[in-house]
């Protein structure tokens, strides 16, 4: 994927994400069930607003993000949207913006950041409906994979916040016919899961356990698998 999917992907998901909130602003997340559908509309908010600020210089990147009032959210979410949405359209991905994590610091790791904050913050907003979420595009979540990969898991072993372990998690994406390696950080024994890339990009984010999906190996590495 790149810049203009990113972007596509941010707006869409932004936007159905809030129809469903303003819909159920007073309904509990299913899969966040700490939060309101108005909670989710907050965040969602803020995170706007923290992109805003650190595209300008006026935030650092491991600042705690910008809180909005679920209250304010409601009235203001479609603005921080489209101004997220303008600033990005306006960015070119090279720029130089600073991240927390051990990929480089440019616009683009944000661009793709936003775009699976808002594929997995649109999947927990349609749980305030009945029935089961639309699922995130199977490119996106392929995607939403690779970066779990490259930039949480090795920032969390890179800064320490992950014991190493000598394994290897191989991820088989049977829609796909694809076969993703990560290890964790050292090569060792194999711990397979199996599953759609719609599904597997869930259980890494604890929507779907992670567990459901083991094929193969230690259940272990599956058993205590981070929630981040």
């Amino acid at each position: 994927m790149d810049a203009d999917d990113w972007i596509s992907a941010v707006a869409a998901d932004g936007r159905e994400l809030g129809r469903l909130c303003r819909e159920r602003p007073d309904t509990t997340v299913r899969s966040c069930p700490d939060w309101t559908g108005a909670d989710l509309l907050a965040h969602a908010a803020g995170f706007c607003r923290t992109l805003d600020e650190l595209f300008a210089g006026r935030r650092e990147a491991r600042d705690p993000a910008v809180v909005v009032p679920p209250d304010e959210a409601l009235r203001t979410y479609g603005d921080d949207l489209a101004a997220l949405l303008r600033l990005l359209t306006a960015t070119d991905p090279g720029a130089p913006v600073k991240n927390w994590s051990v990929l480089p610091d440019d616009a683009a790791y944000w661009f793709r950041r936003a775009a699976h904050e808002f594929a997995i913050h649109r999947w927990d907003a349609a749980t305030t409906a009945d029935g089961e979420p639309e699922p995130v595009p199977p490119d996106l979540a392929r995607d939403g994979i690779a970066e779990f990969f490259e930039s949480f898991v090795a920032t969390a072993f890179a800064y320490g916040f992950m014991p190493p372990k000598e394994a290897t998690l191989v991820v088989e994406l049977t829609d796909l016919d694809e076969t993703l390696t990560q290890d964790l950080p050292r090569p060792g024994p194999t711990t397979t899961m199996r599953g759609s890339a719609p599904e597997i990009v869930l259980a890494f984010w604890h929507r779907r356990d992670p567990v459901a999906f083991h094929a193969g190996g230690d259940r272990a590495i599956l058993e205590a698998w981070p929630h981040i």
